[in-house]
């Protein structure tokens, strides 16, 4: 049986790490409120290109990690394109986020390690390993 926290649900191309803080005292509910997401959003997701979306908290802030089949701007057009998909879901998640600057961030990417390579940043150069890690 496939592990969603350690194995991919599908072929993602694009991963994205994204920001956001809850606000004071709305940690239980954020949580209680994503123990079912409404199949529609679901639905609107997976249309939409995202291949796996994953939370964690840290307090009050959140950290997103996106998978998804084109780069997160395109998923967020489609998302966007199909109109209003549950405004009670979108009702309920706007009061539970903080608003305002650095309250919503995608982050950027610094460092990737897959398998035995590694990457740098988003453009994806592969890095020689540092000669002192020579035979490690």
């Amino acid at each position: 049986m496939r592990n969603p926290d350690t194995e991919p649900a599908g072929k993602a191309v694009h991963v994205t790490g994204r920001r956001t803080r809850l606000r004071p005292g709305m940690e239980a509910r954020y949580a209680s409120v994503h123990a079912a997401v409404p199949p529609a959003v679901l639905r609107a997701l997976r249309t939409c290109g995202v291949v796996r979306w994953q939370i964690w908290r840290d307090g009050r802030g959140l950290f997103h990690l996106i998978e998804s089949e084109d780069r997160y701007e395109v998923m967020v057009e489609r998302i966007l394109g199909l109109g209003p998909i549950d405004p009670e879901w979108d009702r309920i998640i706007a009061a539970l986020l903080e608003e305002g600057e650095g309250s919503d961030e995608l982050l950027p990417l610094i460092w990737t390690m897959v398998g035995s390579e590694q990457f740098a940043g988003a453009a994806g150069e592969t890095l020689a390993a540092p000669a002192s890690w020579q035979g490690r």
